[in-house]
């Protein structure tokens, strides 16, 4: 009998409810398949057909069709429904993140030839995939050992495989293909979940995910927004509910942490932490004085880090030194900008400290988190904001010794552009037009702008002769239709037209205004 993959089986299903014959770069796009795996999978597909009296029609620039009449189509479905010799088929990088989560997750040490059988690999594949898992957890500090005639086992602390569990949950990892994905509606939605008693390795991993209540977690979340009178992200409530949600599993199953980071101060953060032991009560977590001092610190070093979208009551209680930074960034940033006004925009400072105190309480407390992802590829206007965030960036390691992250440093961006664009004149001083080419066209060019752009003021028109140096750093901006003598190269705010304005000249003054 033809054993099929899952990738084949639902493949074979959607061919069998097309009503008519389909292209094979379309059905791949609808069950998240390249065209050469769809091809590929096409053979099996047919034999197991055949063996089931019916046949895959081929045709030539119309498709592919399953060749049987519509009633048979219904048994047929129903066969491959009851069909019990499928085989999960995984991608590497899927793989990979199982045998991580299984080493992660077990209290025993695994065999090699044990995780064969489970994964369904060669030992060779199977040992480079140990040796990518084995480069990865070294981010966590965790080790893999490999003893003979013991197997394999991840050496770290409790705190050190949480933090591992949590990324692949999130699907922060160098593997490809996340398992999982997390939403507010959903929860935590396990990809591989209807097919995982096909596999001892992910089905493995769907007894955990049972476990971890995400939804629960939410509302505690929620609890101590409101216990704590501070709002988190979005992001943020995601991923402290994936935190509470492993904690508690962790716990459940006899997993606890014995040990409180060096640099955690339960009577600096006496609030949160009263907050982060009552929400371990609402779980019903009682655990030894010890143990539960240390998972109620772990809970509240969690709280403290995770990001907020505004000051909460409690960071206004900052220490001094950091007060002393703020404030010297403050100054760096209307330096930079030359704008006075910026040193005492209450919103960027309390941006600012909202956005800091968090980062820094997650490398206090070296904690991992989900990157800001959505502003990795920031656009290049913002090359000066840039700028400015990188020297602050340094300026705060140098002080702190905290070294910001990549996605941090490009929030620090976001916040000085929006503060320039708040403490920016609502009207351009001086805008010189340049526009020799006569008045007819000087007159419409100068219309244009100002309907399109009201916030460039009063525009000043001046022939080429006309132009000098004062004149060029007085302006603001200079608009032009042909190029400028190479003296006046060094200056930047300069942008050259058509003189009808055209559509990419409009987005370009657009750019430049934003």
């Amino acid at each position: 009998m033809i054993s099929l993959t899952t990738r084949q089986r639902d493949l074979l299903h959607y061919l069998l409810t097309a009503e008519t014959a389909v292209v094979t770069a379309d059905v791949g796009r609808q069950i998240g398949l390249t065209p050469r795996q769809v091809t590929y999978s096409l053979k099996p597909i047919k034999l197991w057909l055949v063996e089931h009296n019916a046949d895959l029609d081929m045709i030539p620039g119309v498709g592919v069709q399953v060749a049987c009449s519509p009633e048979y189509r219904e048994s047929l479905l129903s066969e491959l429904a009851a069909q019990e010799n499928i085989r999960l088929q995984l991608t590497p990088g899927q793989r990979q993140q199982l045998l991580a989560l299984n080493l992660l997750t077990v209290a025993e040490p695994l065999i090699l030839y044990q995780l064969q059988q489970e994964s369904g690999v060669s030992r060779t594949t199977l040992l480079k995939d140990l040796d990518l898992v084995e480069a990865w957890i070294k981010a966590f500090d965790l080790t893999l050992e490999r003893r003979p005639n013991f197997g394999f086992m991840l050496a770290g602390t409790e705190h050190q495989q949480r933090q591992g569990i949590a990324a692949i949950a999130w699907g922060d990892t160098s593997f490809s293909d996340p398992l999982m994905q997390t939403s507010h509606s959903a929860g935590l939605v396990y990809e591989l979940a209807n097919d995982a008693d096909l596999m001892p390795l992910a089905n493995h991993v769907k007894q955990l995910v049972d476990q971890w209540d995400t939804k629960q977690a939410m509302a505690l979340v929620g609890y101590a927004e409101m216990a704590l009178n501070g709002r988190f992200t979005d992001n943020a409530v995601l991923y402290l509910a994936l935190v509470i949600a492993i904690q508690k599993q962790r716990i459940l199953n006899g997993q606890v942490a014995n040990t409180i980071h060096p640099n955690f101060n339960k009577q600096v953060h006496n609030q949160v932490w009263q907050v982060a032991a009552e929400m371990l009560a609402q779980l019903e977590i009682n655990l030894p004085e010890k143990q539960q001092d240390c998972e109620t610190a772990y809970l509240t070093m969690h709280l403290l880090s995770g990001s907020r979208s505004g000051l909460w009551p409690t960071d206004l209680e900052m220490d001094e030194p950091f007060g002393v930074l703020l404030s010297s960034l403050m100054r760096g940033v209307a330096q930079a900008y030359r704008v006075p006004a910026m040193q005492s925009d209450t919103s960027l400072r309390e941006g600012l400290a909202a956005h800091l105190i968090p980062a820094f309480m997650r490398q206090q407390f070296d904690l991992w988190a989900p990157p800001i992802g959505y502003i990795r590829n920031l656009p290049e206007r913002y090359g000066f904001e840039t700028t400015i965030a990188t020297t602050l960036a340094e300026e705060i390691s140098t002080e702190t010794g905290i070294k910001l992250p990549e996605d941090e440093v490009n929030n620090l961006v976001l916040l000085l552009r929006a503060a320039f664009i708040r403490e920016r004149p609502n009207r351009l001083n001086r805008v010189i037009v340049v526009c020799p080419s006569g008045m007819a066209t000087a007159q419409l060019l100068v219309a244009r702008l100002k309907a399109r752009f009201p916030r460039l003021g009063q525009l000043e028109v001046l022939s080429l002769r006309e132009l000098d140096t004062q004149q060029m750093q007085s302006a603001q901006l200079i608009i032009t239709t042909v190029p400028l003598p190479k003296i006046f190269l060094n200056y930047s705010s300069v942008i050259q037209v058509h003189p009808l304005l055209s559509a990419e000249d409009i987005d370009v003054i657009s750019q430049w205004l934003a």
